[in-house]
């Protein structure tokens, strides 16, 4: 199970290796041609909305975006912190998921009335992607810890995998992504955000955990659990 020194490490190099890779390339790259999500299509989670609290970042991450039709700020209705993410987009409707109801019953078993608590959150940065992470109480850890272990045992374990082929699971962070930016690098004016605010603490937040089925934003919601 991961520990608070762990985690830490894990953002810290993630924003050395981006600055590192900023530095290298300091035009914006290529443009992508595929979406980094389907933009309809359902995927199984967990997690909970935090939007209204952090509208006011969001609202500043959007300001930095200068209009850019390449930044794909979140929603505030949508903005959101992962619990752990079971499948890929694979769903195009909540019943075509089969055999949901042994997944809702072993997600009840672990997480009903669960509150996550995430603490201390910091800007970190991706070439590609600014997120909002923080760090989990000790329960979150070890009721995560639970979940997955069991559902590793199951029928889901192909799934899970296929959503987290190149990393460990559960993954290391914790967090929500604010931006996705549809070119290979950020451009000027939101690198100079993050540098500008990676030190910032953004507070913390306590969210009930819920099992859903959701489109990449949280725009399109089903509650299973």
């Amino acid at each position: 199970m991961h520990t608070r020194e762990m985690i830490q490490q894990a953002y810290q190099n993630t924003n050395s290796k981006t600055l590192t890779i900023w530095n290298e390339h300091p035009e914006t790259g290529a443009v992508r041609t595929e979406p980094f999500y389907h933009p309809h299509r359902l995927a199984i989670t967990s997690g909970n909305r935090a939007g209204p609290s952090m509208s006011g970042l969001l609202a500043d991450i959007a300001a930095a975006a200068q209009g850019d039709v390449l930044a794909d700020v979140a929603p505030v209705e949508g903005m959101h912190f992962t619990f752990f993410a079971v499948t890929q987009a694979l769903y195009d409707r909540p019943e075509d998921a089969e055999n949901a109801g042994e997944l809702t019953e072993i997600f009840n078993q672990y997480c009903r009335g669960h509150i996550m608590r995430i603490s201390d959150l910091r800007l970190i940065a991706l070439p590609d992607q600014l997120l909002l992470a923080g760090f989990p109480d000790e329960e979150s850890l070890r009721v995560r810890q639970s979940l997955v272990e069991h559902l590793l045992s199951t029928q889901w374990a192909g799934k899970i995998r296929e959503r987290f082929p190149n990393t460990e699971i559960p993954q290391i962070f914790w967090h929500s992504t604010l931006m996705r930016y549809g070119a290979q690098y950020l451009p000027s004016s939101l690198r100079e955000f993050f540098l500008q605010n990676q030190n910032k603490n953004f507070g913390s937040l306590c969210l009930p955990v819920k099992l859903v089925m959701t489109n990449y934003n949280w725009t399109d919601t089903f509650t299973l659990a």
